[in-house]
Protein backbone atom coordinates (compact mmCIF):
# COMPACT_ATOMS: atom_id res chain seq x y z
CA UNK A 1 0.00 0.00 0.00
CA UNK A 2 2.71 2.49 1.00
CA UNK A 3 4.88 1.71 -2.02
CA UNK A 4 1.92 2.25 -4.34
CA UNK A 5 0.82 5.50 -2.68
CA UNK A 6 4.15 7.06 -1.66
CA UNK A 7 6.89 5.16 -3.46
CA UNK A 8 10.10 3.88 -1.88
CA UNK A 9 11.75 5.76 0.95
CA UNK A 10 15.32 6.93 0.44
CA UNK A 11 16.40 5.75 3.90
CA UNK A 12 14.86 3.96 6.93
CA UNK A 13 12.47 6.16 8.88
CA UNK A 14 12.49 5.44 12.65
CA UNK A 15 9.02 5.26 14.12
CA UNK A 16 7.46 4.62 10.71
CA UNK A 17 9.39 2.00 8.80
CA UNK A 18 12.89 1.38 10.08
CA UNK A 19 13.73 -1.56 7.84
CA UNK A 20 13.07 -0.16 4.36
CA UNK A 21 10.67 -1.55 1.79
CA UNK A 22 13.30 -2.17 -0.87
CA UNK A 23 12.91 -5.94 -0.61
CA UNK A 24 9.50 -5.67 -2.30
CA UNK A 25 9.84 -5.37 -6.07
CA UNK A 26 8.08 -2.52 -7.88
CA UNK A 27 6.06 -3.80 -10.86
CA UNK A 28 2.84 -4.67 -9.07
CA UNK A 29 2.69 -1.47 -6.95
CA UNK A 30 3.43 0.49 -10.13
CA UNK A 31 0.55 -1.24 -11.95
CA UNK A 32 -1.88 -0.41 -9.14
CA UNK A 33 -0.62 3.18 -9.03
CA UNK A 34 -1.23 3.56 -12.76
CA UNK A 35 -4.75 2.24 -12.45
CA UNK A 36 -5.42 4.54 -9.50
CA UNK A 37 -4.71 7.53 -11.71
CA UNK A 38 -7.32 6.27 -14.19
CA UNK A 39 -9.95 5.25 -11.63
CA UNK A 40 -10.64 7.40 -8.54
CA UNK A 41 -11.05 4.56 -6.04
CA UNK A 42 -9.16 3.56 -2.87
CA UNK A 43 -5.87 1.79 -3.45
CA UNK A 44 -6.88 -1.46 -1.77
CA UNK A 45 -10.06 -1.70 -3.87
CA UNK A 46 -8.12 -1.22 -7.11
CA UNK A 47 -5.47 -3.70 -5.94
CA UNK A 48 -8.09 -6.32 -5.09
CA UNK A 49 -9.84 -5.98 -8.44
CA UNK A 50 -6.48 -6.08 -10.24
CA UNK A 51 -5.43 -9.22 -8.36
CA UNK A 52 -8.67 -11.00 -9.22
CA UNK A 53 -8.33 -9.93 -12.86
CA UNK A 54 -4.74 -11.26 -12.96
CA UNK A 55 -5.88 -14.55 -11.43
CA UNK A 56 -8.62 -14.92 -14.04
CA UNK A 57 -6.12 -14.10 -16.79
CA UNK A 58 -3.72 -16.71 -15.36
CA UNK A 59 -6.54 -19.25 -15.62
CA UNK A 60 -7.05 -18.40 -19.29
CA UNK A 61 -3.33 -18.75 -20.06
CA UNK A 62 -3.26 -22.12 -18.26
CA UNK A 63 -5.67 -23.75 -20.73
CA UNK A 64 -3.11 -24.45 -23.49
CA UNK A 65 -0.39 -25.17 -20.92
CA UNK A 66 -2.51 -27.99 -19.49
CA UNK A 67 -2.94 -29.46 -22.99
CA UNK A 68 -6.68 -28.75 -22.78
CA UNK A 69 -7.07 -31.37 -20.03
CA UNK A 70 -10.50 -30.31 -18.75
CA UNK A 71 -10.29 -32.01 -15.35
CA UNK A 72 -6.83 -30.63 -14.58
CA UNK A 73 -7.86 -27.22 -15.85
CA UNK A 74 -10.95 -27.08 -13.62
CA UNK A 75 -8.91 -28.13 -10.59
CA UNK A 76 -6.23 -25.54 -11.31
CA UNK A 77 -8.77 -22.75 -11.72
CA UNK A 78 -10.61 -23.85 -8.58
CA UNK A 79 -7.30 -23.79 -6.69
CA UNK A 80 -6.52 -20.23 -7.78
CA UNK A 81 -10.00 -18.76 -7.41
CA UNK A 82 -11.57 -20.65 -4.51
CA UNK A 83 -8.99 -22.98 -2.97
CA UNK A 84 -7.61 -22.83 0.57
CA UNK A 85 -4.86 -20.41 -0.53
CA UNK A 86 -7.01 -18.30 -2.83
CA UNK A 87 -6.68 -15.25 -0.56
CA UNK A 88 -3.10 -14.96 -1.85
CA UNK A 89 -4.51 -14.41 -5.33
CA UNK A 90 -7.22 -11.89 -4.45
CA UNK A 91 -5.46 -9.24 -2.38
CA UNK A 92 -2.51 -6.84 -2.67
CA UNK A 93 0.23 -9.48 -2.94
CA UNK A 94 2.53 -10.28 -5.85
CA UNK A 95 1.23 -13.83 -6.34
CA UNK A 96 -1.47 -13.03 -8.96
CA UNK A 97 0.86 -11.11 -11.26
CA UNK A 98 3.72 -13.54 -10.64
CA UNK A 99 1.59 -16.55 -11.58
CA UNK A 100 0.20 -14.78 -14.65
CA UNK A 101 3.62 -13.73 -15.96
CA UNK A 102 5.14 -17.15 -15.18
CA UNK A 103 2.36 -18.77 -17.20
CA UNK A 104 2.99 -16.30 -20.03
CA UNK A 105 6.70 -17.19 -20.05
CA UNK A 106 6.07 -20.92 -20.35
CA UNK A 107 3.27 -20.51 -22.88
CA UNK A 108 5.57 -18.41 -25.06
CA UNK A 109 8.31 -21.04 -24.71
CA UNK A 110 5.83 -23.78 -25.57
CA UNK A 111 5.09 -21.92 -28.80
CA UNK A 112 8.80 -21.11 -29.39
CA UNK A 113 8.01 -17.40 -29.26
CA UNK A 114 11.25 -16.35 -27.60
CA UNK A 115 10.73 -12.60 -27.85
CA UNK A 116 7.42 -12.87 -25.97
CA UNK A 117 9.11 -15.14 -23.43
CA UNK A 118 11.91 -12.59 -22.95
CA UNK A 119 9.48 -9.70 -22.42
CA UNK A 120 7.43 -11.76 -19.96
CA UNK A 121 10.59 -12.77 -18.12
CA UNK A 122 11.71 -9.14 -17.91
CA UNK A 123 8.40 -8.19 -16.33
CA UNK A 124 8.62 -11.23 -14.06
CA UNK A 125 12.05 -10.12 -12.82
CA UNK A 126 10.52 -6.77 -11.86
CA UNK A 127 7.78 -8.54 -9.90
CA UNK A 128 9.90 -10.77 -7.68
CA UNK A 129 13.62 -11.52 -7.48
CA UNK A 130 13.28 -15.20 -8.41
CA UNK A 131 11.48 -14.16 -11.60
CA UNK A 132 14.83 -13.59 -13.28
CA UNK A 133 15.51 -17.34 -12.98
CA UNK A 134 13.00 -18.00 -15.76
CA UNK A 135 15.74 -17.09 -18.25
CA UNK A 136 17.32 -20.50 -17.58
CA UNK A 137 14.07 -22.19 -18.62
CA UNK A 138 14.26 -20.23 -21.87
CA UNK A 139 17.85 -21.35 -22.51
CA UNK A 140 16.91 -24.97 -21.82
CA UNK A 141 14.00 -24.71 -24.28
CA UNK A 142 16.38 -23.28 -26.90
CA UNK A 143 18.81 -26.14 -26.33
CA UNK A 144 16.06 -28.74 -26.64
CA UNK A 145 14.88 -27.19 -29.89
CA UNK A 146 18.46 -27.22 -31.19
CA UNK A 147 18.85 -30.90 -30.32
CA UNK A 148 15.53 -31.78 -31.96
CA UNK A 149 16.86 -30.23 -35.18
CA UNK A 150 19.87 -32.53 -35.06
CA UNK A 151 22.34 -30.07 -33.55
CA UNK A 152 25.03 -30.97 -31.07
CA UNK A 153 25.82 -29.45 -27.69
CA UNK A 154 29.07 -28.05 -29.08
CA UNK A 155 27.31 -26.20 -31.90
CA UNK A 156 24.60 -24.77 -29.64
CA UNK A 157 26.33 -21.42 -28.83
CA UNK A 158 27.01 -20.75 -32.52
CA UNK A 159 23.40 -21.64 -33.39
CA UNK A 160 22.05 -19.22 -30.77
CA UNK A 161 24.33 -16.45 -32.06
CA UNK A 162 22.66 -16.89 -35.42
CA UNK A 163 19.19 -16.36 -33.94
CA UNK A 164 18.64 -12.66 -33.09
CA UNK A 165 15.26 -13.41 -31.45
CA UNK A 166 16.92 -15.78 -29.00
CA UNK A 167 19.76 -13.38 -28.22
CA UNK A 168 17.34 -10.53 -27.58
CA UNK A 169 15.18 -12.78 -25.39
CA UNK A 170 18.16 -13.79 -23.25
CA UNK A 171 19.52 -10.28 -22.82
CA UNK A 172 16.18 -8.58 -22.01
CA UNK A 173 15.06 -11.26 -19.53
CA UNK A 174 16.79 -9.61 -16.51
CA UNK A 175 15.86 -6.08 -17.65
CA UNK A 176 13.27 -5.62 -14.90
CA UNK A 177 15.76 -6.58 -12.19
CA UNK A 178 18.49 -4.35 -13.66
CA UNK A 179 16.09 -1.40 -13.93
CA UNK A 180 15.16 -1.78 -10.25
CA UNK A 181 18.84 -2.03 -9.28
CA UNK A 182 19.57 1.17 -11.21
CA UNK A 183 16.68 2.92 -9.46
CA UNK A 184 17.96 1.82 -6.04
CA UNK A 185 21.48 2.94 -6.88
CA UNK A 186 20.30 6.39 -7.94
CA UNK A 187 17.91 6.91 -5.01
CA UNK A 188 19.38 4.93 -2.12
CA UNK A 189 22.99 4.62 -3.21
CA UNK A 190 22.91 0.82 -3.07
CA UNK A 191 21.83 -1.17 -6.12
CA UNK A 192 21.60 -4.30 -3.96
CA UNK A 193 19.46 -2.74 -1.24
CA UNK A 194 16.77 -5.36 -1.89
CA UNK A 195 19.29 -8.00 -0.74
CA UNK A 196 20.98 -6.09 2.06
CA UNK A 197 17.66 -5.16 3.70
CA UNK A 198 16.82 -8.85 4.16
CA UNK A 199 18.79 -8.84 7.41
CA UNK A 200 16.20 -6.51 8.87
CA UNK A 201 13.59 -9.21 8.22
CA UNK A 202 15.70 -11.86 9.95
CA UNK A 203 16.94 -13.38 6.67
CA UNK A 204 20.60 -14.35 6.89
CA UNK A 205 22.28 -16.85 4.57
CA UNK A 206 22.76 -20.29 6.02
CA UNK A 207 22.50 -24.01 5.35
CA UNK A 208 19.10 -24.78 3.69
CA UNK A 209 19.20 -28.36 4.96
CA UNK A 210 19.64 -27.06 8.49
CA UNK A 211 16.68 -24.70 8.05
CA UNK A 212 14.58 -27.64 6.86
CA UNK A 213 15.66 -29.77 9.81
CA UNK A 214 14.96 -27.00 12.31
CA UNK A 215 11.52 -26.49 10.76
CA UNK A 216 10.60 -30.18 10.94
CA UNK A 217 11.96 -30.41 14.49
CA UNK A 218 9.72 -27.56 15.73
CA UNK A 219 7.16 -29.98 17.16
CA UNK A 220 3.93 -28.59 18.66
CA UNK A 221 3.83 -28.16 22.41
CA UNK A 222 0.02 -28.35 22.44
CA UNK A 223 -2.24 -30.42 20.24
CA UNK A 224 -1.26 -32.51 17.24
CA UNK A 225 -1.46 -30.03 14.38
CA UNK A 226 1.90 -29.17 12.80
CA UNK A 227 3.50 -25.89 13.80
CA UNK A 228 4.05 -23.04 11.33
CA UNK A 229 7.75 -23.98 10.81
CA UNK A 230 6.73 -27.58 10.14
CA UNK A 231 4.15 -26.47 7.54
CA UNK A 232 6.79 -24.31 5.87
CA UNK A 233 9.36 -27.12 5.83
CA UNK A 234 6.80 -29.55 4.41
CA UNK A 235 5.87 -27.03 1.72
CA UNK A 236 9.53 -26.71 0.68
CA UNK A 237 10.00 -30.49 0.61
CA UNK A 238 6.82 -31.04 -1.40
CA UNK A 239 7.79 -28.27 -3.80
CA UNK A 240 11.24 -29.75 -4.39
CA UNK A 241 9.76 -33.23 -4.81
CA UNK A 242 7.32 -31.94 -7.42
CA UNK A 243 10.23 -30.26 -9.19
CA UNK A 244 11.86 -33.69 -9.47
CA UNK A 245 8.60 -35.05 -10.92
CA UNK A 246 8.64 -32.25 -13.51
CA UNK A 247 12.18 -33.25 -14.46
CA UNK A 248 11.13 -36.91 -14.71
CA UNK A 249 8.43 -35.80 -17.15
CA UNK A 250 11.12 -34.05 -19.23
CA UNK A 251 9.94 -30.56 -18.31
CA UNK A 252 13.47 -29.56 -17.46
CA UNK A 253 13.02 -25.80 -17.77
CA UNK A 254 10.02 -25.71 -15.45
CA UNK A 255 11.76 -28.08 -13.02
CA UNK A 256 14.88 -25.91 -12.80
CA UNK A 257 12.87 -22.71 -12.43
CA UNK A 258 10.69 -24.12 -9.63
CA UNK A 259 13.53 -25.81 -7.74
CA UNK A 260 15.76 -22.73 -7.85
CA UNK A 261 12.81 -20.49 -6.86
CA UNK A 262 12.44 -22.60 -3.71
CA UNK A 263 16.12 -23.09 -2.89
CA UNK A 264 17.05 -19.41 -3.26
CA UNK A 265 14.78 -18.16 -0.42
CA UNK A 266 15.43 -21.37 1.52
CA UNK A 267 19.10 -20.34 1.78
CA UNK A 268 17.97 -17.62 4.21
CA UNK A 269 15.14 -19.29 6.15
CA UNK A 270 11.65 -20.80 5.85
CA UNK A 271 9.74 -17.51 6.09
CA UNK A 272 6.88 -17.21 3.56
CA UNK A 273 7.80 -20.60 2.08
CA UNK A 274 4.17 -21.66 1.61
CA UNK A 275 3.51 -18.48 -0.39
CA UNK A 276 6.55 -19.10 -2.55
CA UNK A 277 5.57 -22.70 -3.34
CA UNK A 278 1.90 -22.12 -4.17
CA UNK A 279 2.93 -19.19 -6.35
CA UNK A 280 4.87 -21.48 -8.71
CA UNK A 281 2.40 -22.11 -11.53
CA UNK A 282 4.17 -25.18 -13.02
CA UNK A 283 3.99 -26.98 -9.66
CA UNK A 284 0.32 -26.21 -9.13
CA UNK A 285 -0.51 -27.30 -12.68
CA UNK A 286 1.37 -30.54 -12.06
CA UNK A 287 -0.64 -31.17 -8.89
CA UNK A 288 -3.84 -30.53 -10.86
CA UNK A 289 -2.72 -33.05 -13.48
CA UNK A 290 -1.87 -35.69 -10.88
CA UNK A 291 -5.15 -35.26 -8.99
CA UNK A 292 -7.23 -35.34 -12.18
CA UNK A 293 -6.08 -38.80 -13.27
CA UNK A 294 -8.66 -40.51 -11.06
CA UNK A 295 -12.27 -39.37 -11.20
CA UNK A 296 -12.60 -39.92 -7.44
CA UNK A 297 -9.61 -37.76 -6.49
CA UNK A 298 -10.76 -35.16 -9.01
CA UNK A 299 -14.24 -34.88 -7.50
CA UNK A 300 -13.02 -34.94 -3.89
CA UNK A 301 -10.37 -32.28 -4.53
CA UNK A 302 -12.80 -30.09 -6.44
CA UNK A 303 -15.32 -30.33 -3.59
CA UNK A 304 -12.64 -29.37 -1.07
CA UNK A 305 -11.55 -26.36 -3.13
CA UNK A 306 -15.11 -25.12 -3.60
CA UNK A 307 -15.98 -25.59 0.06
CA UNK A 308 -12.83 -23.68 1.01
CA UNK A 309 -14.30 -20.71 -0.87
CA UNK A 310 -17.20 -20.56 1.58
CA UNK A 311 -15.03 -20.75 4.70
CA UNK A 312 -12.52 -18.20 3.36
CA UNK A 313 -15.35 -15.80 2.53
CA UNK A 314 -16.73 -16.12 6.06
CA UNK A 315 -13.23 -15.53 7.48
CA UNK A 316 -12.75 -12.42 5.33
CA UNK A 317 -16.11 -10.99 6.37
CA UNK A 318 -15.38 -11.73 10.02
CA UNK A 319 -11.98 -10.06 9.77
CA UNK A 320 -13.44 -6.99 8.07
CA UNK A 321 -16.19 -6.63 10.69
CA UNK A 322 -13.60 -6.95 13.44
CA UNK A 323 -11.63 -4.07 11.93
CA UNK A 324 -14.61 -1.73 11.53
Amino acid sequence: MDISEHGYERFPIPGQNNVGRWGFFPLYPMLVTTLRFAFPFPTILIATITSIACSYAACLVAWPLLEKNMRAYILYCAFLLSGPFSFHFTTFLTEPLFVLLTSCVFLALKRSNYLAAGVSCALLSATRLVGVLAVFAAVIQMFEQHRQQGGSAVSFPRWVLGRPDMLVAIFISPAGLFAYMLFLYLTVGDGFAFLHVQRAFGRVAGDPLLFLWDGLAAVPTKGRLPTAPQWSALAAIIGLTLSVVLAARRRYGAALFCASSIILPLITNLASMIRYVIGLAPLMMLIAELLSVSKLTYLVTLALFLSACYFMTVAWIGGYLALV
